[in-house]
């Protein structure tokens, strides 16, 4: 079980907050877990919910090259629960070595390959990242300033949530039981 209880959507008092927990859950995503632990707290659901929505489906980046990017950060920081949802639950094994091999994989090319090198840097040297001006220099030539501030916006809100779930312990399913057993106690 989570180290944090889950909150099911009919204890949710926030109505657009209840709807996109029930959204969560018939969708499988966002995590429908990571989704009723927030909902503890109205306005962090509304921030990365809206965030979210914001940046990962509209924004100025296309959406495949983000879900690219949220997959290698679930994929390399080791976040299981993440790892299970999107593009990342369908790589197989040699997916995820061309992913982690990115620089010499024929699959990605120089655009998606600076953006996973941008999201290396934030992600585990965040001086390199600042101060190296190669990678600067290229990532000038494949995206607008408007452009890099998104990317950039994006590795840091999936890498940071990702480690937050880490710490939660959550496991998919668990909800669907707590809602069960809520359920069962009502009757």
């Amino acid at each position: 079980m989570a180290n944090i209880s889950y909150v099911t959507p009919a204890r949710v008092e926030d109505a657009e907050c209840r709807r996109w927990l029930e959204d969560a859950i018939a969708a499988g995503k966002p995590g429908p877990e990571i989704q009723a632990i927030r909902a503890h707290v109205p306005g962090v659901m509304r921030s990365f919910t809206k965030t979210r929505e914001w940046i990962y489906h509209s924004g100025v980046l296309d959406y495949e090259l983000k879900e690219l990017l949220r997959a290698y950060i679930a994929l390399s920081a080791d976040c299981g629960y993440c790892a299970r949802q999107g593009t990342a639950a369908s790589f197989d094994d040699r997916d995820k070595d061309e992913l982690f091999n990115y620089e010499q994989s024929d699959r990605f090319d120089a655009r998606q390959k600076v953006a996973l090198r941008y999201a290396d840097a934030i992600m585990w040297d965040s001086q390199s990242a600042a101060t190296d001006e190669a990678l600067w220099k290229e990532l000038r030539e494949h995206f607008s300033e408007p452009e890099i501030v998104e990317l950039g916006y994006w590795v840091g809100f999936t890498f940071g949530g990702q480690r937050w779930i880490k710490t939660l312990g959550a496991t998919q399913g668990e909800l669907a039981e707590a809602i069960r057993r809520e359920s069962v106690e009502v009757r």
